[in-house]
C-alpha cells in the first residue's frame, strides 16, 4: 500500500513497495481487503498514453516484470534463506496521464502545436509515495501535513541539488513541518528507537511503530488497524541499520502546553532568544572596567610610592601590571564587539525575515500603505540595525560600571565624588528633555524621504509617460520641494544632535576641572595627596565617558523609535493566516461556488460590489460583463481568496472560504488578472516562480499553450531570455502570453480570468480559444471579458452595473437581450 513506503531509490525498482506480508497481522482471521489506487479526477476527459513507466526496464533481480495496465500482483523478492513479499506500488501507467496539468490539448493547425499530453515520470509517484509516509509519521508526533504540501517541498529541495533518496527528501519534508529530523546510521533493532523510518536494502523505507520482543510492529495502510506484525529476523536481513527519527522541539513543546500570553514582539521579542550572548557581554564589560581601574591605581602608586621612594623597580613591576591590564582590557573589549555583531547579525536576519513573511502574508485589500511607502519603511531597518550594533550596545553595558566607579571615587577622595554626580546629571538631562523634539523631526524626515523616494520610483518606471505629457516640470517642482524640507528637517536634527554632544564634553572637561580644583583644597589641607588628584582625574574621565556616549545614542535613538513605529505597522498588518487559527486542509477543490448577500469595499468611502447571491456549479464557464468600473475585476479577487468580503459569505465546496487554508486555495485556484506582472530575472524564472518546475520541456510546452514557444525557441538565450524590472522590453501581449503559461503549468481547478485575450492578436486569440475548449473541460471557469470570441467558451454570464450583479442568466438569452437594447462586447 502507498503510505508505508516511499517508493524506492531512482534505478532500484522505484514501483514496489517493501510489506513485508509473510508476518502476523493483527486481523479478525480474514485477509486484508485491498484498497484500490484511486484514480484521476472524473470530471476531467483525458486520453491514455501508451508510455512506459521509466524504470521498469531496469527492475532489480528476482522481481517479476508488472503489466503496464490492470491490477498489480504481489510479488517476492528473495533475501537469505527466507522470501519476504513485498507489495508493488501502482505507477503512472494505472491511470489516464495528463501531466498532472490538465487534459490534453487538441492539435491546432498553427505551428508549433502545443503538446498534448506530458506522460508522469516515476519520479513523481515516488515523491507521492514519500509524501504519503512522511504526512503518517508527522500525524504521529502531532504535526498535521497535507500531501501535495509535502510533495512541493520535496520538488524544491531536488531543484536545490538535493539528492533524489529516500531519507534525504523524508528529513527536507519532515523539516518543513518544524521537525527535528536526524539520520542516524548504524542503529540496532532496540524498542527504544521507535517510531522511526527505517531504510531497507532495496532503497526504501518503512515505519516501524513500536518493538515488543522479536516482534516489530509495521506500519501498513491497507491492513486491519493499519499494522502487520514482523519478525525480527526477517526485518533485520533487509534492514539497512539507517533511521531516520524525527521529533518536536523542546520550544514548541513549551509553547504548546504552556499558559497563553501575549505575543512577543516582532523586535524586542527577538532579544532574549540571545541572552546568553548578552549575558557573555555583561561579563565582559565587567572584567574590563574593573581592568580600567588598573591605570587609575598605577598613577596613584607611582605618585604617593614610587616617586617619594624613587623605586625603580617598583615602578616597573607596576607598569608591567598596567600594560598587562591593557591588552586584557581591549582583547575583552574586542571579544565584547564580535560577540555583538553575531548576535546583532543574526537579529537582524531573523527580523528581516520575519517582516518579508509579514509582507508576503499581508492581505491584499487590507495594505497598510502605498507599495512605495512599504519600500522606504523597510529601507528604514538600516538604522535600527546600526543602532544595535557593538558601540551602542557596549554603552549600555557600561553604564552600569558607573556606579562602581564612584564607589571607587568615593574610597580615594570622599566628597569629591559628588562633583562627578552632578556633572554626570547635568550631562544626560538635556538629552531626556529634547527626545520628543528629536523623535517629531525623524517622523517629519523620514515622511519626506517617503515621499521622495516614491516619487523617484514613479519617474523612473514611468519615464515615458512624462516625456511624452510633459511632466517634467511638476516631477522636478515635487523633487525640490521634498529635498527641501528633508535638507531642513535633517540640519536642525544634526543641530540638536551637535548641541546635545558639544554639551556633553563641555560638562565632562568641567567636571574634571572642578574636582581638580576641589582636590587641590584638600591637598592644601592634608586630606589628600598627589597621586589621589591624578588618580581621580583618570576615573573622573572613565566614569563620564559612558554618559558622553549616552548622549549621542539618544540622539539616534529618535530615528530608530520613528523606524520602529513604521516597521510596526508592517509587522501589525492584517495577514491572510491569522495566527493561532487552524485552517481546514484541501487536497483539491471540485470548483463549486455558493455566495449569500456578500458585499465587498475598499474602505467606507469607497463604492464596492454587491452579490445578493450567486451559485456556481463544478465545471460551469462563466463569463462576467459590465462597464469599465463596474466591479468585475473585484469580483474575480473575491472569488481567488485574495479579497476577504466585507460582510457575507463566500462557499467553496460547501465550506467557508475563510475556513480553508491560504495554501489549499492558491493551489487549486488559478487567476490571470489584467496586468500581467513580470520580475528581474530570466524567462525561466518567471515562469517557475513556484520552483516546483525542473524540467525546461514543461516550460515549453507552456508557452506552447500560450502562443509564445515560437518566440523563444527562435531567440538566442530561450529560456534564459533576460526580462527586465516590470517586463519592460516585452510587449503587453507577451506578457499576457506568460501568464498564460503559469496558468497552464499551475493546472487549476478553479480559472479565474480576466480580460484574458485583451492584449492579444486576433489570430493568437483564436488559437488560444481553440485550445481553452479541451483544456478547461472539468474545470470551474469566471472569465471578465469584453471580447465576444472568449465568449463562445462559457455557457453562462453574469452583468455587474455600478458595482452590483443585475444579469445572471444564459449566456445566448443575455447577449440576446444585450442585442436588442443596443449593447453588447466587441
Amino acid at each position: 500500500m502507498s503510505q508505508q513506503r516511499d517508493g524506492g531509490e531512482n534505478g532500484k525498482t522505484p514501483t514496489l513497495s517493501p510489506t513485508i506480508s509473510g508476518a502476523k497481522r493483527k486481523t479478525s482471521g480474514r485477509p486484508a481487503e485491498k484498497i484500490a489506487q484511486p484514480g484521476p479526477r472524473p470530471k476531467r476527459k483525458v486520453k491514455h498514453v501508451a508510455t512506459p513507466t521509466p524504470g521498469q526496464a531496469d527492475a532489480a533481480p528476482h522481481v517479476s516484470k508488472v503489466p503496464a495496465t490492470g491490477p498489480r500482483p504481489r510479488v517476492a523478492l528473495s533475501k537469505g534463506k527466507k522470501p519476504l513479499a513485498f507489495q508493488s506500488v501502482p505507477t503512472n501507467s494505472d491511470r489516464p496521464v495528463d501531466g498532472g496539468n490538465g487534459p490534453q490539448i487538441k492539435p491546432v493547425a498553427t505551428p508549433p502545436p502545443a503538446q498534448p499530453t506530458h506522460p508522469v515520470p516515476a519520479r513523481d509517484d515516488r515523491l507521492k509515495a514519500r509524501a504519503d509516509l512522511a504526512s503518517v509519521y508527522a500525524s504521529l508526533l502531532g504535526r498535521k501535513a497535507v500531501q501535495h504540501d509535502l510533495i512541493e517541498v520535496m520538488q524544491s529541495a531536488l531543484s536545490k541539488g538535493c539528492k533524489d533518496a529516500s531519507f534525504p527528501l523524508l528529513r527536507e519534508a519532515l523539516s518543513s513541518l518544524g521537525l527535528e529530523a536526524e539520520i542516524e546510521p548504524g542503529q540496532a533493532l532496540e524498542p527504544d528507537r521507535w517510531p522511526a523510518l527505517a531504510l531497507m536494502t532495496n532503497g526504501q523505507a518503512v515505519m516501524v511503530l513500536s518493538q515488543e520482543g522479536d516482534q516489530l510492529r509495521v506500519y501498513e495502510a491497507g491492513a486491519i488497524g493499519a499494522s502487520i506484525e514482523v519478525d525480527r529476523m526477517e526485518f533485520s536481513a533487509v534492514f539497512t541499520g539507517t533511521i531516520l527519527r524525527a521529533e518536536i522541539p523542546l520550544s514548541d513543546l513549551a509553547a504548546r502546553h504552556a499558559p497563553r500570553r501575549l505575543q512577543d514582539h516582532w523586535f524586542w521579542g527577538e532579544l532574549p532568544k540571545f541572552r546568553r550572548h548578552f549575558a557573555d557581554v555583561a561579563l565582559g564589560s565587567f572584567v574590563a572596567n574593573m581592568l580600567a581601574v588598573a591605570v587609575a591605581l598605577f598613577s596613584l602608586q607611582v605618585y604617593d610610592r614610587v616617586i617619594p621612594h624613587q623605586s625603580t623597580a617598583t615602578l616597573w613591576v607596576l607598569a608591567a601590571g598596567a600594560f598587562v591590564a591593557i591588552l586584557l582590557e581591549a582583547a575583552i573589549k574586542a571579544a565584547r564587539a564580535r560577540l555583538m555583531d553575531g548576535a546583532g547579525r543574526r537579529i537582524e536576519l531573523n527580523v528581516q525575515r520575519l517582516l518579508m513573511d509579514r509582507i508576503l502574508g499581508m492581505r491584499s485589500d487590507r495594505r497598510p500603505t502605498s507599495p512605495s511607502s512599504l519600500f522606504a519603511t523597510m529601507r528604514e531597518f538600516g538604522s535600527v540595525r546600526e543602532f544595535f550594533t557593538a558601540s551602542s550596545v557596549g554603552t549600555l553595558t557600561d553604564l552600569p560600571f558607573i556606579v562602581l566607579f564612584l564607589v571607587l571615587v568615593a574610597s580615594i577622595a570622599g566628597n569629591v565624588v559628588w562633583v562627578l554626580i552632578a556633572g554626570g546629571i547635568l550631562m544626560v538631562l538635556p538629552g531626556f528633555f529634547l527626545q520628543k523634539r528629536m523623535i517629531a523631526i525623524s517622523q517629519e524626515t523620514q515622511g519626506a524621504s517617503t515621499k521622495a523616494s516614491r516619487l523617484l520610483h514613479e519617474a523612473i518606471y514611468e519615464l515615458d509617460t512624462l516625456k511624452t505629457q510633459r511632466g517634467e516640470d511638476r516631477v522636478r517642482r515635487l523633487w525640490t520641494e521634498l529635498n527641501m524640507l528633508s535638507a531642513v528637517k535633517n540640519s536642525e536634527q544634526r543641530k540638536l544632535t551637535a548641541w546635545l554632544t558639544f554639551w556633553s564634553q563641555g560638562v565632562q572637561q568641567a567636571t574634571y576641572v572642578s574636582a581638580v580644583i576641589l582636590g587641590t583644597y584638600m591637598v592644601f589641607s592634608g586630606e589628600f595627596t598627589v597621586g589621589s588628584i591624578i588618580a581621580v582625574g583618570i576615573l573622573s574621565g572613565r566614569t563620564l565617558a559612558p554618559l558622553t556616549q549616552l548622549s549621542g545614542t539618544l540622539a539616534r535613538w529618535s530615528n530608530v523609535k520613528s523606524a520602529l513605529d513604521g516597521l510596526d505597522m508592517i509587522a501589525g498588518s492584517e495577514q491572510d493566516e491569522a495566527e493561532g487559527r487552524t485552517y481546514l486542509r484541501r487536497e483539491t477543490l471540485r470548483g463549486g461556488y455558493e455566495i449569500r448577500e456578500m458585499r465587498f469595499a475598499y474602505d467606507e468611502d469607497t463604492a464596492g460590489i454587491d452579490v445578493p447571491g450567486l451559485a456556481v456549479e463544478p465545471g460551469q464557464k462563466i463569463a462576467v460583463l459590465g462597464a469599465n468600473g463596474s466591479g468585475k475585476s473585484t469580483f474575480l479577487k473575491v472569488l481567488a481568496g485574495l479579497y476577504t468580503p466585507t460582510t457575507g459569505r463566500v462557499m467553496v465546496d460547501g465550506v467557508d472560504m475563510s475556513q480553508i487554508a491560504p495554501r489549499d486555495l492558491r493551489r487549486s485556484i488559478g487567476y490571470l488578472g489584467q496586468d500581467v506582472r513580470l520580475f528581474a530575472g530570466t524567462l525561466r524564472d518567471n515562469l517557475n516562480l513556484s520552483m516546483l518546475e525542473r524540467e525546461d520541456d514543461r516550460l515549453l510546452q507552456a508557452l506552447d499553450f500560450a502562443g509564445l514557444g515560437p518566440f523563444v525557441r527562435g531567440h538566442a538565450k530561450g529560456l534564459d531570455l533576460e526580462i527586465r524590472d516590470m517586463g519592460e522590453g516585452l510587449s503587453i501581449g507577451q506578457r499576457q502570453s506568460i501568464g498564460w503559461a503559469r496558468v497552464w503549468l499551475q493546472d487549476p481547478q478553479i480559472v479565474l480570468l480576466d480580460e484574458p485575450t485583451a492584449a492579444l492578436d486576433q489570430m493568437l486569440e483564436r488559437t488560444l480559444i481553440s485550445r481553452l475548449e479541451t483544456w478547461l473541460d472539468g474545470r470551474t471557469a469566471l472569465i471578465a471579458t469584453h471580447r465576444m470570441p472568449i465568449m463562445a467558451l462559457t455557457e453562462r454570464t453574469l452583468i455587474f452595473q455600478n458595482g452590483r450583479l443585475t444579469v445572471d442568466g444564459p449566456r445566448d438569452q443575455v447577449l440576446a437581450h444585450l442585442k436588442s437594447a443596443g449593447q453588447g462586447a466587441e
